[in-house]
């Protein structure tokens, strides 16, 4: 990737004269099945570019998860930018919305003069706070239906798109035909340092070269980034079937183990993501990742190495494990010993207070 990067042919994307960058708009469009993309620095600026595009009255609404990225990890940009009122609806377990709710809320502010109009839904695919997983296909033919019923459009925060057509074994356009716009990040499972997409219809596209503008997203020499987003559309399947495998190598390892500190279901990881509940009584999801990432004499003595693990706490009671191309097998298997080595910790220090 990084040779790529030193060797790739550049111009001024900025005027549309950089070939590499061009290369991958066109490949990324024919990707996801869509007329036209754009490259940009960042999956949030796809995201609130799409928003822009989309709701271009001020005080419009868009309707989405209330645990989307879009709307808790992304700084509030849609109202803070684009001025676009968010209704957050309670999203099921598997990331979805449920339909007759979403179809109450739409109707509701359709059919009054107090409400913002709804002009957009939004949908996660895969669903982060959801544990990686990806959205039904015959559940995105739903909210199509539903959506074109009121005039209503779709835009899909498909950061992990590419994650979710491996899981499901289609092609990403399967799963973008039933959107208006989609975007698609290079630097997670693909391995980009930086950068995605924004793909869509022509005239949507040429508008979202104008907001990329404003929001300062315009670039110059932009070939040497997108050259690295090329070689992770290139190696897509293999690295990201590797990754959903070594994830669920690790869930099964998790749920074999069998310990009351973490615990965690295989049944429902699908992707990339591992999302582990702790017990009641035990550390905090906070605590366990910092004991987790520390190594000691302690470790190394018992085990034969120190290994430090970094896990992430997500919720009050829970914590997050991703797997990308740097994770390998070997690693994965160390990761196991490492979480086997701090839940017997754990499990001995209770024991010794009792």
């Amino acid at each position: 990737m990084r040779r790529a990067m030193a060797r790739a042919a550049v111009g001024d994307d900025d005027y549309g004269e950089d070939p590499t960058v061009n290369e991958l708009q066109l490949a990324a469009a024919r990707l996801l099945g869509k007329e036209a993309a754009l490259f940009v620095p960042t999956a949030t600026m796809a995201n609130l570019i799409a928003v822009m595009c989309h709701c271009q009255r001020r005080g419009a609404q868009l309707l989405l998860g209330r645990e989307a990225h879009l709307h808790v990890f992304e700084h509030g940009g849609v109202a803070q930018v684009a001025g676009v009122h968010s209704q957050a609806l309670q999203d099921l377990p598997g990331g979805t919305l449920d339909l007759d709710q979403l179809e109450s809320a739409i109707r509701e502010a359709a059919g009054s003069q107090y409400h913002p109009r709804p002009e957009l839904v939004c949908l996660e695919n895969t669903h982060s706070s959801a544990g990686g997983r990806a959205l039904p296909l015959g559940y995105l033919k739903e909210v199509r239906l539903l959506t074109d019923r009121y005039g209503l459009r779709i835009h899909m925060d498909g950061a992990r798109l590419a994650n979710a057509a491996v899981a499901q074994g289609v092609a990403p356009a399967q799963i973008a035909q039933h959107c208006d716009s989609v975007t698609l990040c290079f630097s997670k499972g693909l391995g980009a340092p930086a950068g995605a997409v924004l793909a869509g219809h022509r005239e949507l596209v040429v508008e979202a070269w104008r907001a990329r503008k404003l929001l300062g997203g315009g670039m110059r020499q932009a070939g040497v980034l997108a050259a690295a987003a090329c070689v992770g559309l290139a190696r897509m399947e293999e690295t990201l079937r590797r990754d959903h495998d070594n994830a669920r190598r690790f869930a099964q390892g998790v749920q074999a183990l069998g310990s009351p500190v973490c615990s965690v279901n295989p049944a429902v990881v699908e992707t990339n993501v591992v999302l582990l509940c702790v017990g009641e009584g035990w550390p905090s999801p906070a605590e366990l990742c910092a004991r987790l990432e520390a190594v000691s004499t302690e470790e190394e003595a018992e085990t034969g190495r120190a290994v430090s693990l970094r896990l992430l706490p997500w919720s009050a009671r829970c914590l997050r494990a991703v797997w990308h191309r740097d994770v390998s097998a070997e690693d994965t298997e160390l990761a196991m010993d490492k979480l086997r080595f701090v839940a017997e910790k754990c499990r001995q220090e209770r024991e010794a207070v009792s």
